[in-house]
């Protein structure tokens, strides 16, 4: 289904291409880590009764969906997992490697991931070992990414397609558009897990690279290929860079293209058009398009303000500046 690119392979990939984890990346080395804090969890742990252990699961998973667990806390809970016997289920360790996820507190989950090697007891899962990779990708660490991947392959676990999505969007970030288009073929071809946002994933780094044509093609083909039914995030990278490119009527009709598809636009695809107009000095049709967005349930946000306020400005409507600020305020935006 993918648009085909020459690239040099990147090292990690070889693990999709063979199905066979390379003994190369072996995150940070497992046997350093198990040594440093082998006696960390064994020496410490608190025999409870099993309700305890329940009781502690619970608090956990009831904190991290709280949103407002702070960092110390988090270790603290993370210490009485790891401590305790019997050990919970890994599922309070994965409710706080979320919570820091969110948090962007990148790092911690990796040094945690780290102690969590040396339990007994303790075996990460294909979510756990996600939100891992997550991590590493977006600290720049792609390669131990794939590193947690060939953990995945080697313990006969099956990456989702949150776990590719993450690999796919570090290797467009932090490495080059060929190495992800060759990762997102190889996903195909093994029939690895994916999503719509597999594909977004890599419209957004096609458009970003100013391949807007490529992008297109994509977005057909999804259509095509039928599995997928393109969402907003695929559609908007693209509206995105049209209006970027003054390539309005363009975008407008890929607009019209997607609500014809009974895709929804969302907030981010009528503030990119709205702004691209406003660009173009056609505030008449922005306006006519904020209006639009407005009976259709979408609520404007600040940079949908500035934007048509800004045109307004520019165009000498000052009563109607006046009035969408009023309304900007009243919105509470």
């Amino acid at each position: 289904m993918t648009t085909k690119i020459m690239a040099k392979r990147a090292p990690g990939l070889t693990l999709l291409q063979k199905g066979n984890p390379s003994s190369r990346y072996s995150l940070y080395g497992l046997v350093f880590f198990r040594s440093q804090f082998c006696s960390f969890a064994v020496n410490r742990c608190p025999t409870v009764s099993v309700k305890e252990t329940i009781d502690l699961e619970d608090l956990v998973k009831t904190r991290c969906k709280s949103g407002n667990l702070g960092l110390d806390e988090a270790l603290g809970h993370f210490d009485s997992v790891i401590q305790m016997k019997p050990i919970p289920s890994i599922w309070a360790i994965n409710h706080l490697f979320g919570a820091l996820s969110k948090m962007n507190q990148c790092s911690t989950v990796v040094s945690m991931y780290k102690q969590m090697l040396a339990c007994v007891g303790l075996h990460p899962e294909v979510h756990t070992l996600s939100v891992v990779i997550n991590c590493l990708c977006r600290m720049n660490r792609v390669d131990l990414g794939f590193s947690v991947l060939a953990t995945i392959l080697k313990h006969g676990l099956q990456p989702n397609a949150y776990t590719l999505n993450a690999l796919l969007h570090g290797v467009c970030k932090y490495r080059s558009l060929s190495e992800a288009m060759e990762l997102l073929q190889k996903i195909e071809e093994k029939g690895l897990a994916c999503c719509e946002m597999t594909y977004a994933t890599i419209i957004n780094g096609l458009c970003r690279a100013g391949k807007t044509c490529m992008a297109l093609e994509i977005l057909e083909q999804m259509y095509e290929d039928g599995r997928f039914k393109p969402d907003p995030q695929c559609y908007n990278p693209i509206i995105d860079r049209l209006c970027k490119e003054r390539r309005t009527d363009e975008a407008l009709t890929l607009f019209r293209d997607m609500i014809n598809k009974n895709v929804a636009p969302d907030i981010v695809s009528y503030t990119s058009l709205i702004y691209g107009l406003c660009n173009m000095g056609l505030w008449t049709r922005a306006l006519a398009l904020f209006e639009m967005m407005n009976k259709k349930g979408r609520k404007p946000d600040v940079v949908t303000f500035n934007s048509i306020i800004s045109a307004a400005c520019k165009s000498g409507k000052w009563e109607e500046a006046v009035r969408l600020f009023r309304n900007m305020i009243d919105c509470g935006a």
